[in-house]
């Protein structure tokens, strides 16, 4: 083609080299009548209304052609593309044409929309007016039946007003039987104690609920009178100074008079009585009675230091016992009236935490009976734990264990969450232990006993029992992993995590797991894993484990060996014995198949182990 492109000017059929036909042997045919075949199948299938499925087909064989004539393909590719331009334009002008007509169709019905929109608008403009007359028609007979109701009211007042007739309560007063109904001093018991509960719930329902500024408020007040007292006692220490002074004064003075001595004033007399009056108190220590001995200098930061020398005087001790007092009375009080939720908050927020304690919870785990809600013990719990914060320091030990005990025998396990996740209990092994023992599910826990227990063992740095949470959990190889972690993958460890929770899982683990050295060989051998399990019980698990390593589903060494072979190949700490016990166990229990399997196994690797020896015998000889 590039030989053609010469200046004179030549003819269109001599521009192109001359290809060659198309058709030039029999396989050309034979290719022509696989297609004519292939297009009558493929059309067969499909709807002769469908256009695009037809393409698909045409298209396809035409690839096919272009890529069977080889002389042809620049020249039926470019036909091909061309084609395919031409289609697409097509295909674009017809979505085109598509959206343009429902352009037009919403340009042509806009002009109805807004006719519609101005109709809608008057006629709600007519309602509304309709509405703003039957408003004020309405309003007028309002105003014409309050002025009537008004005159009717009026005419009423005017009449006599009847006295009431006090309907007879003939029902039997509740809590009280036949006899000490008609008995005055009972009624009057009753009536003071109703009268008294009345004043009670008045002052609750004017002081129980107040704003956060009430509050504010308060404790500014409460520290203007703090201050306000200290101040006070400051005071009082330099007035009892003062009178001790002129005292000590007086008294010298009138010793002077009666003496007069010739060679002394009666100030020289008052000056030698504070100076032995000061001496006498430096060498004694100080006093709490009376009150007039002070060692300090008198200045109001040192208030509080000097306060305790007038203790016994302090009338804030008695007010403050006389209030515990009040406090544990009405306690006593709403307990005995079965207001066990209220006694509850009300020991919670104790002062001092006097009702915060195990003598207070024994009270509420002795109520018996049946209750609508939560138990009073439960009540109690809750309110001690919720108080926590307001009483500055966490409960116990053993009130602890003794409040997670109730949550626990409740089943109330959101509780529990609550408390650990506010830290709010004061955490032990026996708190963990008995949240574990809680859990009665099959591997894995699904109550979620064994992850509170985890959370508690964790904090309590006891690794060991929270890797058994989270075996117990399902959780094997994430208690593995933590295991080693935190250095307690022991033999001995490894022994009691599967005693204490035996299950499939835990046996692949131990005995395809890889140790962190990267040694050959597993956690366990098999072995150790199997004789723990004999003396566990656990027949059908020893049976599992034996046919997932001979089907290969438990992969032991090199995965084109058989895999329960090498692991008895592997294991140097199991004799010939314990493999026989193993298998007689399993043929007590009806696994006879298992059991063969695994003395034949057991047999080919003893042979194995003494053609080794033997050789390894005759290559030292042979070195000698």
């Amino acid at each position: 083609m590039s030989s053609s492109r010469s200046p004179t000017p030549v003819s269109s059929v001599s521009a192109f080299s001359k290809l060659p036909p198309i058709i030039t042997s029999e396989a050309d045919r034979d290719f022509l009548h696989e297609l004519s075949s292939y297009i009558d199948r493929e059309m067969g299938k499909i709807h002769s209304d469908d256009e695009e499925q037809r393409y698909i087909v045409y298209k396809g064989v035409f690839n096919k052609v272009i890529e069977h004539v080889v002389a042809y393909k620049p020249l039926l590719t470019d036909i091909k593309k061309e084609y395919e331009d031409t289609i697409g334009a097509i295909r674009k002008g017809q979505r085109e044409a598509v959206f343009l007509q429902e352009k037009l169709k919403a340009m042509a019905s806009e002009p109805s929309t807004i006719r519609n929109y101005k109709k809608r608008a008057d006629e709600l403009e007519e309602r509304i007016s309709i509405v703003q007359k039957d408003n004020g028609r309405l309003e007028a007979e309002l105003s014409q039946l309050k002025a009537a109701c008004m005159e009717r009211e009026k005419k009423e007042e005017k009449k006599e007003i009847p006295k009431p007739h006090l309907k007879k309560d003939r029902r039997q007063i509740p809590g009280l039987t036949l006899d000490e109904s008609t008995d005055l001093k009972v009624l009057y018991r009753k009536l003071e104690k109703l009268e008294r509960q009345m004043k009670e719930l008045n002052i609750c329902y004017k002081t129980r609920y107040v704003s956060k500024t009430h509050k504010q408020e308060l404790k500014e007040g409460l520290d203007n009178k703090v201050a306000h007292r200290d101040h006070l006692l400051w005071q009082s220490q330099v007035y009892r100074e003062k009178r001790m002074r002129l005292k000590i004064a007086l008294e010298a003075a009138e010793a002077y008079n009666r003496v007069k001595p010739p060679h002394q004033t009666v100030g020289d007399a008052v000056m030698l009585a504070f100076a032995q009056f000061q001496s006498s108190r430096a060498k004694e220590p100080v006093s709490t009675e009376g009150g007039d001995g002070l060692n300090r200098e008198v200045t109001p930061s040192n208030v509080t230091v000097t306060t305790t020398t007038f203790e016994e005087d302090d009338p804030n001790k008695e007010k403050e016992a006389e209030i515990m007092l009040e406090y544990i009375e009405k306690f006593n009080e709403l307990f005995e009236d079965g207001k066990f939720e209220e006694a509850a908050i009300h020991a919670a927020n104790s002062p001092k935490g006097i009702l915060r304690t195990r003598a207070t919870l024994v009270k509420f785990r002795e109520v018996k009976g049946k209750f609508p809600g939560r138990t009073p013990l439960l009540s109690f719990c809750d309110a001690l734990m919720s108080s926590v914060k307001e009483a500055g320091s966490r409960p116990n030990e053993a009130l602890s264990l003794d409040c997670v005990l109730c949550a626990l025998n409740e089943n109330k396990l959101d509780l529990l969450y609550h408390w650990l996740a506010q830290d709010r209990l004061t955490l032990s092994l026996d708190v963990g232990h008995h949240m574990a023992n809680h859990c009665s599910c099959t591997i894995p826990c699904k109550c979620g006993c064994q992850a509170l227990a985890q959370s508690v063992f964790m904090r309590l740095q006891a690794h060991r029992d929270s890797v058994l949470c989270l075996l117990k959990q399902g959780r094997v190889h994430a208690g593995i992993q933590f295991s080693r972690n935190k250095g307690v993958l022991s033999t001995e460890n490894l022994m009691a995590m599967l005693t204490a929770c035996p299950s499939l899982q835990l046996v692949h683990a131990l005995v395809e797991h890889v140790p962190i050295d990267q040694e050959a060989g597993p956690l366990l051998p098999l072995g150790v894993v199997l004789r723990t399990l004999v003396n566990k019980g656990q027949t059908d698990l020893i049976a599992r484990c034996l046919q997932d390593l001979k089907q290969g589903t438990l992969q032991v060494g090199d995965e084109t060996a058989d895999s329960l072979l090498n692991a008895v190949f592997l294991d140097s700490q199991t004799s010939i014995d314990h493999w026989i016990a193993i298998s007689g166990h399993l043929q007590n229990n009806d696994y006879e198949d298992t059991a063969v399997q695994l003395v034949a196994t057991v047999t080919v690797v003893e042979a194995l182990q003494k053609a080794l020896e033997i050789n390894a015998q005759k290559e030292h000889d042979y070195m000698q």
